[in-house]
């Protein structure tokens, strides 16, 4: 795969991945749990809608991360599992990815008003 930096500088168009808590929930995934929890509960759900990114074209998925901050994690009791969280979800998106694309950290608003 090329350099990262080196198409980002390009005028090459690059197409990354949807969101995935919106596939998720899609999926039957509501939104009253922490999505970022699923990939230590069921890694193999988080595996698979990466998957169909990368089937569907995208050069670039994002982790399954958007809420996994302390404060976010805190509210469903995870706070103490952030590492492992993190992760488990650079793990799985690495093994959706294959080398087929590249992979980016998701990394959503920290919670606090």
């Amino acid at each position: 795969m090329d350099n990262f930096r080196d198409i980002l500088e390009s005028d090459h168009i690059t197409v990354f991945d949807g969101a995935v808590g919106t596939l998720l929930y899609a999926k039957g995934i509501y939104i009253n749990r922490s999505y970022d929890e699923l990939n230590l509960t069921s890694p193999e759900l988080v595996l698979g809608v990466h998957e169909e990114y990368v089937r569907a074209g995208a050069e670039v998925i994002e982790t399954n991360t958007f809420g996994a901050t302390a404060h976010n994690l805190q509210q469903y009791g995870l706070d103490g599992q952030l590492r492992q969280i993190n992760l488990a979800a650079a793990r799985i998106a690495r093994e959706a990815a294959a080398g087929r694309c590249y992979v980016a950290g998701a990394v959503g608003p920290l919670g606090l008003r």
